[in-house]
């Protein structure tokens, strides 16, 4: 093992050990931010007497509340729920919770039609029902609510608290049902801690890829097209298309061959593959003229129809491993609720591929595909990264596809590329997909927040479904291994991922204007456009600020805008074919060379370095 290798690992098993850390300390935080959660529905109970109560969990940075009030809350109404609230947690009220039957749980909740549909989703699923009580009867506080718990022993144990905003959420997350109003807080043992926290939402909002996306003109929405269907403007179609213009030239220096395939498809490839049963409430239906007794599917992922090309012939041993790529875009639906602008739209398109192979090659095939993962992620300097092997959850294991043995291989495989590779990993006993374990890359951002990029999986279950089969040397039919792989995910999400990752100063190579040139006054003008044009000649994305405003509000927007490199010119540099170089960073270059100044300019994009100068 390398020494580069052996420091991955060591920041890989860093990283893992903080995400077991932190998901400990989330852990420990449920009973307090549930508890936290309670007292907020009986502040808005007490201020608002006819709310009606819905439902409200911890989350992992806090905790929300819904529920349905024709009055609208605002944010302008959170210092007067937060002092009602500190009312019930310095009254230190005991949390106490007990089981009651299904006859007695709908006798309390009669008025309530929320609880009582959440009692008979109770009642299915063969589950106790419990409530939990703030205070005693007869305290001015006293609260009772169906719920599972856990709570810590009571509401003075809430040292720090903060609600975060107010939004519009559907009862059970789909648009069929009423909008509810929905309430976000946070909780903590200290102040000290919620400060904290604070400061990092901050500093998320900065970075919100939202906000950055229509900041720097990167996409919009329309309410004329639909939700979670992303319109990319021109500035955002030039990172898009850099990234997915990278993935093309690395996957053919590392064999991989490019195919295009149809934007729908019958059903029957869908039933075939197995995704119906668990697949189709996400899959969008298409009635196609003149075929009124077929169904057809908008695609919502590309491995069917990859598998299909395989199959267009017989394939040899000598072929394997066959590597099949496309940038694919797909569609699936998603609740409104859960939509987040171009992290989590309904349309996308994928980094994809599908690697056949042998058995004898499955391991190195995927030690292979782990290491292209890791020439992407450290060419962005991307090191918060850490792997996740997802296996099936051994109390559910009829929700998926394929025998025993087939699982128990894959898994084999999976375990053993991995070790392989000499990566660390996390192992737990769910998220696997329905025909097979995976692997997920989880990427931290600049903030901490966590994304998950990319999922590949050992597949021994579609070459069966799909009878994608191989001749070996002996002459003899075997299946195939077949091995998903996204190390860019879809260009919707790392994008996202992205722009906040950098908080929208890309680097130079992903910057869709690379050089603003700022001339001091109009007489500079013409020694502008030849300075343009010769970043033009070297292919560098560059404009020019002719607006009759002061140099300094020039620069002041160029640096809002995230451009690395404002290119200063007045006399001396007319004169002299100099440029006045300030970098993004406040940092300055005077009276460089103009050709310097290019040429490091290409270099730096070429080259994909994360630095400017």
């Amino acid at each position: 093992m390398s020494k580069e290798q052996a420091q991955i690992n060591i920041e890989n098993k860093k990283n893992i050990s903080s995400h077991q850390t932190e998901l400990k300390k989330k852990e420990e935080l449920i009973p307090l931010r549930h508890t936290a959660e309670h007292v907020l529905h009986r502040a808005i109970q007490e201020l608002y007497p006819q709310t009606l109560k819905v439902m409200g969990p911890a989350i992992e940075d806090g905790f929300y509340m819904d529920f349905d009030l024709d009055y609208k809350i605002t944010p302008e109404d959170f210092p007067k729920i937060e002092a009602k609230m500190q009312e019930i947690i310095d009254a230190d009220l005991p949390v106490e919770g007990r089981e009651v039957s299904y006859e007695e749980a709908q006798r309390i909740f009669k008025d309530n039609p929320y609880k009582l549909d959440t009692i008979n989703e109770i009642v299915e699923r063969g589950e106790k029902a419990t409530v939990y009580t703030l205070g005693n009867e007869g305290d001015p506080h006293y609260d009772l609510d169906l719920c599972a718990g856990p709570h810590v022993s009571s509401t003075g144990k809430i040292k720090a608290f903060k609600l975060l905003s107010v939004a519009g959420a559907y009862y059970k997350g789909s648009e069929k049902n009423k909008m509810l109003q929905r309430i976000y807080g946070t909780a903590f043992p200290s102040r000290e801690e919620l400060d904290k926290h604070l400061e990092k939402l901050e500093e998320a909002k900065k970075r919100d890829h939202r906000k950055l996306g229509k900041d720097l003109e990167i996409f919009s929405f329309a309410e004329e097209i639909g939700p979670g269907l992303p319109l990319w403007l021109p500035k955002g179609t030039i990172i898009k298309d850099e990234l997915e213009k990278w993935g093309k030239e690395t996957e053919e220096k590392w064999g991989y061959q490019r195919v295009s395939t149809p934007f729908l498809s019958k059903r029957k490839l869908f039933e075939i593959s197995k995704h119906i049963p668990y697949f189709e409430d996400e899959m969008y239906h298409v009635q196609v003229p003149g075929e009124n007794e077929e169904e057809y599917f908008i695609k919502p992922m590309n491995c069917p129809f990859h598998h299909m090309i395989f199959k267009n012939k017989t394939r040899s041993y000598r072929e394997l491993p066959l590597r099949l790529a496309e940038y694919g875009t797909v569609a699936r639906y998603e609740n409104a609720g859960a939509l987040n602008g171009i992290l989590r739209p309904r349309l996308f398109v994928q980094n994809d591929a599908h690697v056949y192979c042998t058995e004898e090659q499955a391991v190195e095939v995927f030690v292979e595909i782990i290491n292209l993962h890791r020439y992407y992620y450290d060419t962005l300097g991307l090191k918060g990264y850490y792997i996740v092997l997802a296996l099936r959850d051994p109390e559910k294991k009829d929700k998926y596809h394929g025998n025993e043995e087939m699982w128990k291989k894959s898994e084999m495989l999976s375990k053993g590329a991995m070790d392989r590779a000499g990566i660390e990993y996390e192992v737990v006993n769910e998220g696997a997909a329905h025909y097979g374990p995976k692997m997920d890359f989880k990427i931290k951002s600049a903030i901490g927040n966590e994304y998950g990029i990319s999922t590949n999986q050992i597949d021994l279950f579609m070459p069966q479904q799909f009878d994608l089969k191989y001749i070996d040397k002996n002459g003899n039919e075997k299946y195939v291994i077949v091995q998903h792989r996204a190390p860019l995910g879809s260009s919707e999400r790392f994008v996202g991922f992205l722009l906040e990752h950098f908080a929208g100063a890309l680097p130079v190579w992903l910057s869709p204007v690379q050089a603003e040139i700022i001339p001091i006054g109009e007489k500079h003008l013409e020694y502008a456009k030849k300075v343009v044009e010769q970043l033009k000649d070297s292919n560098i994305r560059v404009e020019v600020d002719s607006r009759s405003e002061t140099m300094q509000a020039k620069i002041r927007d160029a640096q809002n805008q995230k451009i690395p490199y404002m290119l200063i010119v007045g006399d001396r540099e007319a004169e002299k074919g100099l440029v006045s170089v300030r970098l993004r960073t406040g940092e300055t270059h005077n009276g460089i060379v103009l050709n310097e100044v290019v040429d490091k300019i290409a270099n730096k994009y070429l080259t994909k370095a994360l630095d400017l100068w």
